[in-house]
């Protein structure tokens, strides 16, 4: 579980990262809002099945720790 939350963690703050770079290249006018508002949303797509491949992970392991 452990390490399973750190990889959430991990996963969290390259996101977080990403944001905020989002948000300086709107603030900067490199680009709309509208493109924000698009790559935000893809953001959180990639987010959310990193995290899932994380859970999936994690349920593998608990299985095979559970047949031994």
């Amino acid at each position: 579980h452990k390490y399973a939350e750190h990889g959430r963690v991990g996963v969290r703050n390259v996101r977080r990262d990403s944001m905020d770079h989002l948000k300086k290249l709107e603030k900067d006018h490199a680009m709309t809002e509208d493109d924000h508002r698009k790559s935000g949303v893809k953001v959180q797509e990639l987010t959310d099945k990193a995290i899932a491949a994380v859970e999936r992970a994690l349920e593998s392991k608990q299985a095979e720790i559970m047949q031994v």
